[in-house]
């Protein structure tokens, strides 16, 4: 990971630095703003989990919401509300990070909550046995729901040696079988100082914030652990293609996609242009060619990053009859593309829109806190967010036509969920 003591590479008052006991900050001060986002990231995911632990990152991540050695169940909660902020917490496949948005005069506060909370959780017996059922309905609302399903069928797909191919939300069988030694110790393994990311963005003083930081994070003790190497997918060479065929749905829903690189490849900038100019609003070639002239109802999708083998996604929405038209059509706008070219405006204007949108995502505290953390923790480089704006203008022409070129007729992974077959009317 390229992580030093230093005031950043950009002209912001941003400052980073790694903790002796391998704890990773990043503080940056903002005096625009009267708020501040406090995150906690770590490397810790689905991607990294064995047969035996399937799902126990997103349940872990409903654990350390049930107490800690200083708090109750819910006091956390509760004080972050009453002090007008939120809190909460995502799992992925390649992270899972812990997040407060509170008024800067609160900063300390929200920090040592989240401290609390990833350092110090009660993990009790009780709680897990609590959690459990909780997790499962969870579980179940997302197998009754079509379209997780279809993701979920997609990526078992898509991935054939690495564990994308599991859903973050785990398996009936693994979460009914978590023991409290099992939570204990995979939170006591992989949540380690080495594997921990504090973000601090907002009005707040950056000395100030780096002391308490060591006062607390700086204090932890645990074994060194960085998560494992994620090996790439061997090159897809053929088409993969399931249907899924639901009573409740009347309108098809269709996901096709390509393997593309890791976030961790130096071609990342060219994929985020051309989902701008295929996918990204009204403007884009697709919507133009497949929404505005009747083919789809929607359409959306682009590139999908992951630490391994990432895909890059076309979704859209039609009716059941529509689907090999709209499908073909897709295809035509790829191929035409592919021998025409990207037209140089087109380009550029993709290249513009792109970086407005950082300038104005980057104005919300907790969207500035959310880029740091997620560069450290997945790209494995503060650069990628320092960079990011930089990267997307030395974007060329080629570069994004050369990973267009890849989008191939056979080579992609195709998933479609659809109304029951006596009632799909067959396409002319």
């Amino acid at each position: 990971m390229v992580l030093a003591v230093a005031k950043a590479e950009s002209k912001e008052n941003i400052t980073i630095k790694k903790l002796k006991n391998g704890v990773s900050v990043i503080v940056k001060e903002r005096k625009d703003t009267q708020a501040v986002a406090v995150q906690v990231w770590f490397g810790v995911g689905s991607v990294y989990e064995n047969d035996k632990e399937r799902g126990l990152s997103h349940f872990l991540e409903h654990m350390l919401f049930n107490g800690t050695k200083y708090t109750k169940p819910g006091e956390i909660e509760f004080e972050v509300e009453k002090k007008g902020g939120s809190i909460n917490a995502a799992t992925s496949f390649d992270f899972t990070y812990y997040h407060i948005e509170i008024g800067s005069l609160f900063w300390k506060d929200a920090l040592t909550y989240l401290y609390y909370m990833t350092t110090q959780p009660s993990l009790s017996d009780e709680m897990v046995a609590k959690e459990k059922p909780i997790v499962l309905e969870e579980l179940n609302r997302h197998l009754d729901n079509p379209k997780s399903y279809l993701w979920d069928t997609y990526y078992k797909l898509a991935y054939k040696k690495t564990n994308y191919k599991h859903p973050v939300i785990g398996y009936r069988e693994t979460i009914e079988n978590y023991t409290p030694e099992l939570v204990r110790n995979y939170f006591y393994s992989h949540y380690t100082p080495s594997n921990t990311t504090v973000v601090v963005v907002g009005n707040i003083n950056t000395k100030e914030v780096l002391n308490e930081i060591e006062k607390t994070f700086g204090s932890v003790k645990g074994k060194y652990y960085k998560p494992p190497k994620i090996e790439l997918e061997d090159p897809q060479t053929d088409v993969r293609r399931e249907d899924i065929y639901k009573s409740q749905i009347t309108r098809a829903y269709v996901a096709i996609g390509w393997q593309a690189p890791s976030i961790r490849d130096k071609s990342t900038p060219a994929l985020n242009v051309l989902e701008e100019i295929l996918l990204n609003g009204k403007s884009s070639i697709m919507y133009q060619e497949l929404k505005e002239k009747g083919f789809v109802q929607s359409i959306y999708g682009g590139y999908m990053s992951h630490i391994g083998t990432s895909q890059f996604l076309i979704y859209f929405v039609t009716d059941p009859d529509k689907v090999e038209k709209a499908k073909e059509k897709v295809f035509e706008i790829l191929k035409y593309y592919q021998t025409n070219g990207i037209p140089k405006d087109t380009l550029e204007n993709a290249k513009r829109r792109i970086i407005n949108r950082e300038v104005f995502a980057r104005e919300e505290v907790d969207n500035d806190a959310e880029s740091a953390g997620y560069a450290v923790t997945v790209t494995g480089d503060i650069k990628y967010d320092l960079q990011f704006v930089e990267r997307i203008k030395k974007v060329k022409k080629e570069d994004v036509e050369n990973y267009l070129r890849t989008l191939k007729d056979n080579n992609y992974t195709e998933v479609r969920l659809l109304p029951e077959k006596n009632s799909v009317p067959v396409a002319q």
